[in-house]
């Protein structure tokens, strides 16, 4: 023996259909943005850690020139590379050969030292002059 039901089996309506998916998307766009903004924060640790790195190298190259030539000597020497890129080649031989290149490759401007992760965060590198009141600087611009 049977015994109907007088309701019908009940589905989603489409206005619920609608919600849920809204809510998929929302939740999917941040999802996405999350992503996005990490790989940009990325790229400006590895922005930074490449300042640190050609930093260290002209704190290396200055320490080895004043000790054998002095720290006037090291400014004027420093000073006379005339450029950004000019710097960088100064202090080569203390910074590994694969970074070095990497760098002087993306470097266009003579003034501006990049990198790809700089060139994407519209970032670069500046050895400014090395005035006697101060310590040459690594600049991230």
């Amino acid at each position: 023996m049977k015994i109907h039901s007088s309701q019908a089996p009940r589905a989603f309506t489409m206005v619920e259909m609608l919600i849920v998916i809204a809510v998929i998307g929302i939740m999917s766009a941040l999802v996405i943005s999350a992503f996005s903004n990490a790989a940009q924060d990325t790229r400006r640790v590895v922005a930074r850690q490449q300042q640190a790195a050609v930093q260290n190298a002209v704190n290396a190259w200055v320490n080895s020139i004043s000790q054998t030539q002095g720290l006037a000597q090291a400014r004027n020497l420093y000073n006379l590379a005339g450029t950004s890129k000019g710097r960088l080649q100064l202090v080569q031989a203390y910074i590994d050969a694969a970074s070095l290149s990497h760098f002087l490759s993306n470097t266009t401007n003579n003034n501006e030292v990049k990198s790809a992760a700089l060139a994407k965060t519209n970032q670069y590198l500046l050895l400014d002059t090395w005035n006697a009141a101060s310590y040459p600087k690594v600049e991230l611009k």
